[in-house]
């Protein structure tokens, strides 16, 4: 026991530091300026290609609209990095850091400006020959998101009108369908990461988000509860636990005895699960559990509070006692089950007639369903997801546009904007309310559309609101089960440095003219 309490310490305080060493921090950095000192080559030297005038004037349009990009990237995590717009050495790469609204103003405007004023410069890229390419409706959108990032509200809003005008629209369909090889390339896809299933041309979101039981996924990203409540009730209201039927006392449980309310049914009359009884008892005391638990009838109480939700709620995330047809994990690797359950606590994960199965034994977490597949056939190798991943789609224009539009305090015209991308959910327009429950408005939309998108971290730190809504206003905060109880393994600690990031440990070892960051370990 005294081990156990010694290695908890030392986690904890090894997960409180902010370390410069971190893979994250190297990894984007690499993989930005790759990207900046590639662009720099084309536009120094794409004029020796013999190109006709046309071609080259496109290629040199693209090659800035990247370098924009990647600075934008940069900027947002770092909030001012070292500037190089032409082609240099490693050796060479000795300057420190500009400012954050130095590589807003004079990097990345610039550069997306000689694109947009380039008559070379399509104005969309939706054609097959041609699919995916930048365009000017790509860069309209790139310069609109950097002045929102400088809240020149009116300029972004003026750039964001224009996207459209370029031939870009509103994906119509369900939510969820978009996600999709099928649709990938409908209007709505403005600039994308594109894959497909050839080796090396696909990506791996698919381990990282999905179970077990979707063809042997590790259910690493998880969606929090904390998130999933979040999502309102389908006549556009906040959802709350204590108005579901049956739960009328949440509020005063704490979270661990809110647990209860997700046992399977049958643990008091079937004595196979006796071990499923213990556990439950364990977390939520033989006191609570006398007194709410319904042997028949606890999954269906359950099930009903996520019913009549915002269907982007059930589109997104796998939910308890909602059927699955999956792959089944542990049937020899290599059948497919109809209707498996993520019930709690588990029972036979990875058997016909178990249930659906996420990574760990014990635990009770939502799984995605965005980018998972969840039957044998749809992906060739378990390592690949070929659906092409959005950098930029116009439902994020839409919404960007409205929140300008809503700083400007133009409220109809942004609730007309807001309605359009919640008619396609099925979502009952908003109601105009002062500037705070406007922002709040926009904030629930995007917070809900771009799940797995890699947009929302962006959005919170730049609303600053980062801290009261992914750690809840804690110090601490982490995985969390169905019930809200947060779990050591996943958890994470708050810093004022958290913030924008510091320098990578290798950068600063190769580059003594980079600035640290008070807070972060060297």
């Amino acid at each position: 026991a005294a081990s156990d309490v010694y290695k908890r310490q030392i986690y904890l305080l090894y997960n409180q530091a902010k370390r410069a060493n971190d893979w994250q921090l190297a990894h984007e950095w690499r993989f930005c300026y790759t990207i900046v000192h590639a662009a720099n080559d084309a536009v120094t030297n794409l004029h020796k290609a013999g190109l006709d005038a046309q071609t080259y004037e496109r290629y040199l349009c693209e090659a800035r609209f990247l370098r924009a990009w990647a600075y934008s990237r940069l900027n947002k995590f770092w909030q001012g990095v070292p500037v190089y717009l032409e082609p240099i050495s490693n050796e060479q790469c000795t300057r420190t850091q500009e400012s954050a609204d130095y590589v807003w103003r004079e990097v990345v405007l610039p550069d997306l400006k000689y694109c947009i004023d380039n008559a070379a410069f399509p104005d969309n890229t939706l054609g097959e020959s041609n699919f995916g390419r930048p365009s000017k409706g790509a860069a309209y959108a790139l310069r609109g998101m950097a002045y929102m990032w400088l809240k020149e509200w009116q300029n972004a809003a003026n750039d964001f009108e224009k996207v459209g005008q370029c031939g870009y629209g509103l994906w119509q369909g369900e939510y969820i369908d978009f996600f999709s090889p099928d649709n990938e390339r409908d209007k709505e896809m403005i600039f994308a990461i594109q894959y497909d299933e050839e080796s090396g041309y696909c990506d791996n979101i698919q381990q990282a988000v999905g179970a077990r039981d979707t063809y042997g996924g590790w259910d690493e990203v998880k969606p929090a509860s904390d998130f999933v409540d979040y999502y309102q009730n389908g006549d556009g209201t906040e959802f709350k636990w204590s108005q579901v039927t049956g739960l009328e006392n949440w509020d005063q449980l704490t979270p661990k005895q809110r647990a209860v309310f997700f046992c399977r049914d049958g643990l008091k009359s079937n004595a196979k699960l006796a071990s499923q009884k213990t556990q439950a008892v364990g977390i939520c005391g033989q006191d609570i559990f006398d007194r709410y638990y319904l042997d028949n009838g606890n999954e269906a109480r359950i099930k009903a509070a996520y019913d009549n939700r915002d269907p982007r709620l059930k589109q997104t995330i796998v939910t308890p006692y909602e059927p699955v047809d999956c792959f089944c994990a542990g049937l020899n690797g290599d059948e497919n089950m109809i209707g498996k359950q993520l019930r709690w606590p588990l029972y036979l994960q990875g058997t016909s007639g178990g249930d659906f199965w996420l990574d760990k034994r014990t635990s009770a977490y939502y799984c995605y369903r965005k980018y998972v597949r969840f039957l044998k056939g749809e992906l060739i190798d378990r390592q690949r997801c070929y659906t092409d991943f959005p950098l930029i789609r116009y439902t994020d224009v839409i919404l960007q546009w409205a929140e300008a539009l809503i700083e400007l305090n133009e409220f109809t015209p942004a609730k007309n904007l807001i309605d359009q991308v919640r008619a396609r959910a099925h979502m009952p327009g908003i109601t105009i309310g002062d500037l705070d429950a406007m922002r709040e408005a926009v904030r629930y939309e995007r917070r809900v559309e771009f799940p797995v998108e890699a947009v929302n971290f962006f959005d919170e730190v730049r609303w600053g609101t980062y801290k009261e809504t992914k750690f809840q206003g804690q110090d601490v905060h982490g995985g969390q089960s169905w019930w809200g109880d947060n779990t050591v393994e996943y958890a994470w600690y708050w810093d004022d440095c958290l913030w924008p990031w510091s320098v990578p440990q290798g950068e600063y070892q190769r580059n003594a003219s980079l600035t640290t960051r008070p807070g972060w370990v060297y």
